[in-house]
């Protein structure tokens, strides 16, 4: 039991203490409530940091169902709002990379995609459409975003039927980190790191051997 408490004490303390400027915590997911094609879920993808942003890289991998791309939009950045969504809704709802807004101005960031992930162990070049995800992007030279809370950096939109994958590198304060999560009937979600799960584990065992046992009567 002691010695449960005792590892589960240390790892606690490794990981909330922080060593270096970086990502702080899991990106956050939200559901953005914004016109879209009907089947469709948009995904809004935010990051809290610390220190000087630097490159993002994101992979998102389907086994079933598709990703929404507006043919008027390149995807490399948000699209331009009014006077288009009115004649195009579905603009608003397009796929895209971002630096801190969820449209052109105010906020966004000038940035500049630089091509395909070369972190998240996959190769090749950029790959932007319906079937997958395969991008990494940048402040562009000049700008500079230090520090961040709830900042966007993608919208993703996908039929309600998608599942697979993603993985998100994100480098800040000159440490990049490494963060991943799952995608079920269209929506994005967060896999708990391994600490996070081990210290779930460590509680739960705790808790369990804490309990008295008693001796069935026969």
């Amino acid at each position: 039991m002691k010695q449960l408490l005792t590892l589960g004490a240390i790892l606690l303390t490794v990981a909330v203490s922080p060593t270096h400027a970086a990502l702080i915590g899991q990106p956050e997911l939200i559901e953005r409530s914004i016109p879209a094609p009907a089947g469709h879920v948009v995904n809004g993808m935010l990051i809290n940091f610390d220190g000087q942003l630097f490159g993002q890289q994101l992979l998102v991998t389907l086994t079933q169902g598709a990703i929404f791309q507006d043919p008027t939009n390149p995807g490399d950045g948000p699209p331009i709002p009014d006077p288009f969504f009115p004649v195009n809704p579905s603009l608003s709802a397009d796929t895209y990379v971002t630096l801190g807004a969820f449209a052109s101005s105010p906020g966004s960031s000038s940035m500049l995609v630089v091509g395909g992930s070369t972190e998240l162990g996959v190769s090749g070049p950029k790959q932007f459409d319906t079937e997958a995800l395969n991008v990494a992007w940048a402040p562009a030279p000049g700008v500079v975003i230090n520090g961040g809370a709830h900042f966007p950096i993608a919208q993703i939109t996908l039929t309600n039927t998608a599942q697979g994958s993603w993985r998100l590198y994100s480098s800040s304060g000159g440490v990049g980190r490494i963060v991943s999560g799952g995608i079920l009937n269209g929506r994005l979600y967060n896999v708990p790191e391994p600490v996070s799960l081990l210290l779930a584990g460590l509680g739960f065992a705790a808790v369990t051997v804490g309990q008295p046992r008693h001796r069935a009567r026969l």
